[in-house]
């Protein structure tokens, strides 16, 4: 007979906008509220019926429009309650307030649940930054840690500093959902221009950019040895993408280089379908909590 599952003093909830791999998912026991990836002719449920690759097959091979919605009332319900079935106390972390009515669904239906067990907290960022904030909760929850030592951190260390910088592939997936004026779209195709990516305080910006798939790699190459350099021991780096792998290995081996000395985590992570739909493939970037970019490029 299997052995029933320990209570622990926290569980941990994500939406799927968080990316994480299944294995992270599986080790650490995240409840996922997953988001539907809506095409013309069906609908898909990511982390359910639709992988990474068969994601970007439909959007790019088949050229079908994606889109996504706020999951339904019963899917946050149902991630409440088998949370509480491991835990006494509830923690739900969702993508940021800003760019999607999910936290606001989620708090909605948190207050079925009288008690105050369940809290729910805007990360304020998205897709792997939000990941990497969910994959540290969720080792703090395996050490031991309370649900307000998890939120002290949350507060003053993990959301503050969470930092995404990011090139996506063809800007036309941006454009087709809305994220950027079709002016904008229009220059950044005539002139190659490839504009960097950023999340603050819950808002995507483009605070630079750069001409060239060259030029931006060097970027995030240069970008990684400050990080390498400035990020304390055992802090985590991840090289984000979507079907670009071997730009991110490329990153990942040049990395390396400046790594022998120094215990850091360097993770290569794929974003999935629900921030796919905007970003579309080749999107390329880093992620971590830590020293803005700007003072690591001065």
């Amino acid at each position: 007979m299997e052995a029933k599952e320990q209570k622990r003093k926290v569980a941990l909830i994500v939406d799927s906008s968080c990316d994480l791999p299944i294995e992270i998912i599986e080790k650490y026991r995240i409840i996922v509220v997953p988001i539907s990836i809506m095409f013309p002719n069906e609908t898909r449920t990511q982390y359910i019926d639709i992988s990474s690759a068969e994601f970007f097959e439909l959007l790019v091979e088949k050229d079908l429009p994606a889109s996504t919605g706020v999951p339904p009332p019963k899917r946050f319900l149902e991630a409440f309650e088998r949370a509480l079935e491991q835990s006494d106390e509830v923690l739900m972390l969702t993508l940021s307030n800003d760019l999607s009515g999910i936290h606001q669904s989620a708090k909605l239906h948190a207050k079925n649940f009288t008690d105050n067990k369940v809290t729910v907290v805007d990360v304020r960022t998205t897709t792997l930054a939000f990941g990497l904030i969910a994959y540290k909760v969720a080792q703090l929850i395996e050490q031991g840690s309370t649900k307000a030592q998890i939120l002290d951190r949350l507060q003053n260390k993990f959301i503050p500093n969470s930092r995404l910088n990011a090139f996506v592939g063809n800007l036309k997936y941006l454009k087709r959902s809305g994220r950027i004026a079709t002016l904008q779209h229009l220059l950044g195709e005539l002139f190659q221009f490839k504009p960097l990516i950023a999340i603050e305080d819950g808002k995507i910006i483009s605070p630079r950019r750069f001409r060239g798939d060259k030029a931006k790699l060097r970027y995030l190459k240069s970008l990684g040895e400050r990080l390498v350099e400035a990020l304390p021991e055992h802090e985590t780096i991840i090289i984000a993408h979507s079907r670009n792998v071997a730009a991110a290995e490329e990153i990942a081996t040049h990395l390396r280089k400046f790594m022998p000395t120094k215990s850091l985590e360097l993770l290569v992570w794929e974003i999935g379908p629900a921030i796919g739909v905007h970003v579309g493939p080749g999107a390329l970037g880093l992620t971590w909590i830590g020293p803005h970019p700007d003072d690591l490029l001065k």
